[in-house]
């Protein structure tokens, strides 16, 4: 039995507001940048080796300069402590949090407002690893746009308290690799041509030496080197190489060269192997069409192949920023709360079971996001 016609998808598209919604720089190769900085406290150890209330007394203190400082309203201060689990997992999905956040004593974060959302992609994370962490995620190649606004947050923090430094290591950190400017710089890419032509591995092993370290974004699979629909993060090593400028020069250089070898991948895939990736492609858009019930995985691979084959003119009708929403969309805390908060139908055999109702709504939203796709001629 289907579900119900009643079902509203736009329940579960609240994600339209997201910053990860929006249209960004080469969307066709990378997904989204990210740049963090790192902060800690003058006059207090590390979070690691945090005695009696040193915990209680940082978030207080990091807590008390946004409010002091936030003209607008435009911080919203919430300790880890006082989430519930899907809050925190929802958080951990969209990268806000890690993992380690949530049993780290007095750990908070602090996010700015967007309209009335509460992620606009510019966090703060208190008391994990170091006191002070700052990130921006933004859609696209775009690291100068998320250096800026790290940046302004971290003044807003400078203007009311003192962050440990030394002239000779500059910031201050838990991890020595972080020193100096505190910055790392992150990038989720997507490379299936790269992958299908199984030039990834030696693409990944020369960005070493460049400082740049990859990592599958959503699990690696049985191939070495290999993720799930080839997306792939890719972060800066070390944060004292030179100015912050000069690191974020160098790494979106490193990224322009590795799309266009991307870009180029693409004019080979075509002419060699057409055959294989239309099949690859077509088979992913006939499953997402027709399934009723698609887990994380294989949701996650037909997304990476529909927005492969836009990107070789293989089929129409959807955009990057769409494709990119979809992959928070479909993710597991996503999926609970707007079961949760919504009104549903389920046929009488999956209405008892979490993950078959999250499976089932999953391939939904799959097919309303995939509507207007056609296939090239």
């Amino acid at each position: 039995m289907m579900m119900s016609e009643s079902i509203k998808l736009s329940d579960s598209a609240s994600s339209s507001q997201e910053w990860y919604s929006i249209k960004g720089p080469d969307s066709d190769v990378v997904l989204s940048s990210r740049v963090r900085l790192a902060r800690n406290l003058a006059d207090f150890p590390f979070p690691a080796k945090f005695r009696n209330d040193d915990s209680v007394r940082v978030q207080t203190l990091v807590f008390d300069s946004f409010l002091k400082n936030d003209k607008n309203g435009s911080y919203q201060t919430i300790a880890v402590a006082s989430l519930n689990n899907l809050g925190a997992r929802m958080l951990i999905e969209r990268g806000l949090i890690e993992n380690s956040t949530l049993n780290s004593p007095g750990a908070g974060i602090v996010m700015r407002i967007n309209g009335q959302r509460a992620n606009s992609g510019l966090v703060c994370t208190i008391n994990d690893i170091d006191h002070i962490r700052i990130s921006c995620f933004v859609p696209g190649l775009d690291c100068n746009s998320a250096w800026k606004s790290c940046q302004e947050m971290d003044q807003t923090l400078q203007s009311s308290l003192q962050f440990a430094a030394s002239y000779d290591f500059g910031y201050l950190t838990s991890l020595v690799k972080d020193s100096g400017s505190g910055m790392k710089i992150s990038a989720r890419v997507h490379l299936p041509s790269l992958a299908f032509l199984n030039e990834t591995g030696p693409l990944f092993e020369s960005l070493v030496s460049k400082g740049i370290v990859a990592e599958p974004a959503f699990g690696s699979s049985v191939q070495a080197g290999a993720s799930v629909g080839g997306f792939y993060q890719l972060s800066s090593m070390i944060s004292g190489n030179g100015s912050e400028l000069e690191q974020l020069a160098q790494f979106t250089g490193n990224l322009k060269s590795i799309i266009e070898m991307e870009r180029r991948s693409r004019d080979t895939v075509l002419q060699k192997r057409t055959t294989e990736v239309t099949d690859k492609v077509l088979k992913s858009f006939s499953t997402a069409k027709f399934a009723l019930l698609l887990d994380l995985r294989e949701s996650l691979l037909i997304i990476s192949d529909i927005k492969w084959g836009k990107s070789l003119d293989l089929i129409k009708g959807i955009e990057d920023s769409d494709l990119t929403a979809l992959l928070y969309r479909v993710q597991e805390a996503h999926l609970a709360s707007v079961i949760k908060n919504g009104t549903f139908n389920f046929p009488p055999d999956i209405a008892g079971d979490d993950k078959k109702q999250a499976a089932r709504l999953r391939s939904l939203i799959l097919q309303d996001t995939f509507e207007y796709i056609k296939i090239s001629e």
